[in-house]
């Protein structure tokens, strides 16, 4: 790859006088100083220049390296060693930094009984050719089980996500339970494994077969961490099409499709990304091009928000932002100019920015070869209506002369039941990720949740007059004599600043009562960035010094006409 082709983390040249000599450590330096989107190019660039090992060496010394800590058990029956620097640099990519403790083989693993001993996440790597489909994890020697059933067996003793990986034909990820997932890096044994060294050293992984599994590995450790994305912004002239819609002629037809570009973000929004635009055009053309089929086989219902303007770029994607209720972290913007890619990296040091350049088909298979970009949690491809929905509420809010009259149009129905077996991924989900929302540090995995047998513990549902919003909040209680303990609240951005909050508190309070609790208690800690929750309870509960509060049950604090509308799933059939 040339210097230019991989400096797509900068979009524009160099300062005058910088020259044009590549140097890793100074680049990552002022990718890092750009933000941490900058970096994760940057080491883009860098890996496909110089390789995963010089480049984790110039990640390794950067000071002060961003990143959340991920401590990764990975387990292999060949020389994993090999994997070390490949998972340092894809990791750093993700946004994450690798703590990693390898295992050679699986034999060591029966030992490993303690809860989260040291491990947040944990990785089988399966040698063979993929099982078929439904036949996940190889068999191994008579009387040894397969490694689903090591995988399953490994997440129930630690208390942690585990992937299986295994080598096939194409990139894929599908889940194998509540907390186990199958990884396919898409690429055959035969072409992965170096074996001239097996006699001394032991049977290694190519480079870039090394990069693939890191990759892979990275993008499910993104998920299970609430770091991938899960929205793409992209551009339409130049991009979706291969011309200009305001420069046509009148009765001219609409320009040509890029029609890999269109099949791959189609693609996406299957996976569960939500797609959306913005674009420098006149409403009238864009929607107009949609409703002839000039955008098929996309659909103008699979774009959740269309920002269409003459702002900004950057502006339009600040709009788009706040129609669908996602963070700058949790998207990817895709643009032709490299202008637009720089103002909005710029204004989005967190945002994933990609420059539309080079072949159009080769962009495209690279979209859906991107482990980051392949979805695949519990939302699944009904993401894109739920923010299709959310779209609208801000819609309405916005048209709304008051909150009272919002949130009477807006009909909010909220169905509580019991945690069940069924909703356990789901949960994990919105305990490993909710950040707004939360009271305190405790996020419990599936199977710590599977053994709790509360209850009080609750899964709620959202639905509106633009439709479901699925599974937004989840709460965990216990009891503790005459009071109910709040173990722990969670709720998804979506569903915030609409009463939610103080309606799963009433419907709580409400359950709480008719078992014969006088107070529900809990304490809340002061998160990173969990502000709107610590706000919740200082205005509704008697809030102590120490975080700890109690609130008296019975207590509603919603006026009834705005109040969401509270349905009962409690019988153990619909649990």
């Amino acid at each position: 790859m040339t210097r230019e082709a991989s400096a797509g983390w900068r979009f524009l040249p160099p300062p005058i006088g910088a020259g044009n000599r590549f140097d890793a450590a100074n680049d990552l330096l002022a990718a890092q100083a750009d933000g941490p989107a900058a970096l994760s190019r940057a080491l883009r660039s860098s890996r496909d220049l110089l390789g995963a090992a010089r480049t984790a060496a110039q990640l390794r010394a950067l000071p002060n390296r961003p990143g959340q800590t991920i401590r990764l058990l990975f387990a292999a029956p060949i020389q994993p060693q090999s994997l070390l620097d490949a998972l340092e640099v894809a990791f750093g990519i993700a946004g994450l930094r690798p703590d990693v403790e390898l295992v050679d083989g699986f034999a060591p693993l029966a030992g490993r009984s303690e809860r989260n001993a040291g491990v947040d996440l944990a990785v089988l790597l399966d040698p063979s050719a993929a099982a078929p489909q439904g036949e996940a994890g190889v068999r191994r020697a008579e009387g040894e089980p397969t490694l689903r059933v090591l995988a399953d067996e490994l997440s129930a003793r630690l208390h942690v996500p585990v992937a299986l990986v295994q080598f096939g034909s194409g990139l894929a990820e599908r889940a194998l339970g509540a907390n186990t997932d199958l990884l396919d890096v898409g690429i055959a044994p035969a072409d992965a494994f170096d074996g001239r060294f097996s006699a001394s050293f032991g049977t290694i992984l190519k480079p870039a077969a090394a990069d693939r599994v890191a990759d892979a590995v990275a993008g499910w450790a993104a998920r299970r961490a609430g770091r991938a994305p899960k929205l793409l912004v992209t551009d339409l002239d130049g991009t979706l099409w291969a011309g200009i819609l305001g420069e046509r002629a009148d009765g001219e037809a609409t320009p040509p499709l890029n029609r890999a570009y269109a099949d791959a973000l189609r693609t996406l929004v299957e996976r569960g990304i939500v797609l959306a635009v913005a674009s420098r055009n006149e409403t009238v053309d864009v929607e107009a091009a949609f409703a002839t089929g000039a955008a098929a086989p996309l659909s103008r219902g699979d774009v959740a928000a269309m920002a269409v303007g003459w702002e900004d770029k950057a502006l339009l994607v600040e709009r788009v932002l706040s129609r669908t209720g996602l963070a700058s972290e949790h998207a990817v913007f895709i643009d032709d100019d490299p202008v637009n890619c720089a103002k909005v990296a710029a204004r989005y040091p967190d945002m994933d920015v990609r420059l539309f350049a080079g072949d159009p088909d080769d962009f495209a298979a690279r979209l859906l070869c991107d482990p980051l970009l392949l979805g695949g949690d519990a939302e699944g491809a009904a993401r894109a209506e739920r923010y299709q929905a959310k779209a609208g509420v801000e819609r309405l809010r916005a048209e709304a002369p008051d909150i009272g009259a919002f949130l009477s149009a807006l009909g909010t129905r909220l169905t509580f039941r019991r945690l069940g077996t069924g909703d356990l991924r789901r949960a994990a989900e919105l305990s490993g990720r909710v950040n707004q929302f939360i009271l305190n540090e405790m996020r419990p995995s599936a199977p710590a949740l599977a053994e709790r047998h509360s209850a009080f513990d609750l899964v709620v549902r959202l639905d509106d007059a633009f439709g479901s919003h699925g599974i937004v909040g989840l709460i965990l209680a216990s009891p503790a004599g005459d009071a109910l303990l709040l173990d722990n609240l969670y709720l998804s951005c979506r569903a915030l600043e609409r009463g939610v909050e103080d309606a799963m508190l009433a419907g709580l309070s409400d359950l709480a009562r008719r078992a014969g609790h006088r107070t529900i208690a809990g304490r809340v800690a002061p998160l990173s960035r969990n502000a709107p929750a610590q706000a919740f309870v200082a205005r509704l509960a008697r809030l102590a010094a120490d975080g700890s509060f109690d609130y008296p049950v019975g207590e509603s604090a919603l006026p009834a006409q705005d109040a969401p509308e509270i349905r009962w799933q409690l019988d153990e059939d619909e649990a």
